[in-house]
């Protein structure tokens, strides 16, 4: 995701907030305000952070494979700086999920699949995702987006989720 020259904030702050919430398991809003205030900026407590609004502002905008090319871009970010640190060094657990965000627009968006009728809707954004669970960390790895509602679209995102994980860490089997 890039900002324009005159945008308040620059992209390498939008990861450095999008990595640690990944990892803080936090609300952007609170890693933002956090962020700021490492950096001794001047925050109104009783306010939404203006570095987390901006960015959540660019996420709305982003096309879903912007989206996924963000994601690579802060895990590949995460992995080069903890790689010295030798962070995930021995092998790690995993977990395998599945997730479903209810929708209730069109069924003909892109990358949204009927599901059972939950809270008046039967239509979600489908996704596996692959986390390293750890007592320290939780990170998601790997996602993969299931874009039908058939089982065959499950079966081909889970070794897919796992390739992606080797690439980065190995798996306690």
């Amino acid at each position: 995701m890039t900002t324009k020259p005159n945008g308040q904030y620059p992209s390498e702050d939008f990861e450095k907030v999008l990595a640690r919430s990944i990892f803080d398991d936090e609300f952007v809003y609170t890693t933002a305000k956090e962020l700021q205030l490492a950096r001794c900026e001047h925050i109104d407590h009783q306010h939404r952070s203006p570095l987390a609004k901006s960015l959540l502002y660019h996420l709305r905008n982003l096309s879903p494979d912007a989206i996924d090319a963000q994601f690579d871009g802060v895990r590949a970010a995460t992995f080069a700086h903890d790689h010295p640190q030798r962070a995930f060094a021995r092998p790690v657990d995993v977990a395998l999920n599945i997730h479903e965000w209810l929708y209730y627009g069109s069924a003909n968006t892109p990358y949204v699949c009927a599901i059972n009728p939950d809270r008046r809707t039967n239509l979600a954004y489908a996704f596996v995702t692959l986390c390293i669970v750890d007592p320290a960390v939780r990170f998601t790895l790997a996602w993969e987006s299931i874009e039908t509602d058939d089982s065959r679209t499950l079966r081909e995102s889970i070794p897919q989720v796992i390739t992606t994980a080797r690439q980065f860490v190995r798996i306690v089997w």
